[in-house]
């Protein structure tokens, strides 16, 4: 069985447990960047060149994820063979959930705008676009995890998107804050997307994502123990 169980919950056993759960999210940033930041770079470039189709846009998202856990998680699987190995599994039903998260930022301002209302249409899409933030933050890192059908995850990113909101909230300030800094004060903004900050801003959400994910799905009731 490639798979352990966790509760209710199957998660990939080649992830295992978290070798250092003491550390913090920002140690674990900290960490990852040191020894990793010049693949970081090829990371995120990859990221951009697989997002062009738009349509592979959920599978490249979640292909970045699984290389970021790996590094968080210390599984040792070089980049293009994880990368590329999320990237094709379950990737029709990654796409259709992934592009219904992504279209509600696009689609919902365009109802204010035809009565001409440009407020809404910015109010909404500001909303819309926070709700994308905060759910995939989760959804990603679970789809990637967790052993379930896509949907299940969903529910599951929902659920702990409103149940962690703490974590949410320091998760959006945090890449909001730091997003938001650089378009204002720098003509460098969007290469340095291009070049480091989409990985960037989701190793971030990978690793505050850990505390949670151990609090739901890690963490056995007494006396139970892991199936092998």
């Amino acid at each position: 069985d490639t798979r352990n169980k966790t509760g209710s919950f199957f998660f990939r056993k080649e992830y295992g447990e978290l070798e250092h759960p003491e550390q913090s999210a920002w140690a674990v940033v900290w960490r990852i960047v040191k020894e990793n930041w010049v693949r970081m770079i090829g990371l995120n470039v990859l990221y951009v060149l697989c997002c062009l189709p738009v349509v592979t846009i959920p599978a490249a998202t979640a292909a970045m994820h699984r290389v970021l856990l790996n590094w968080v998680r210390d599984c040792h699987q070089s980049l293009w063979s994880a990368f590329f190995t999320e990237f094709r599994e379950h990737f029709l039903a990654k796409t259709g959930v992934g592009l219904l998260l992504l279209l509600a930022p696009v689609s919902l301002p365009l109802y204010p705008l035809m009565v001409q209302s440009r407020g809404g249409a910015v109010a909404v899409f500001v909303l819309t676009a926070v709700l994308y933030f905060c759910v995939s933050s989760y959804f990603y890192p679970l789809v990637v995890l967790l052993d379930v059908p896509v949907w299940s995850n969903l529910k599951n990113a929902f659920a702990m998107a409103v149940a962690e909101w703490r974590t949410t909230l320091l998760m959006l300030l945090t890449a909001g804050v730091i997003d938001a800094l650089l378009f204002l004060l720098t003509a460098y903004a969007a290469p340095l997307f291009a070049l480091f900050l989409f990985a960037f801003n989701s190793l971030l959400c990978c690793a505050f994502f850990q505390a949670p994910f151990r609090k739901y799905f890690e963490t056995q009731p007494d006396g139970a123990s892991k199936e092998a």
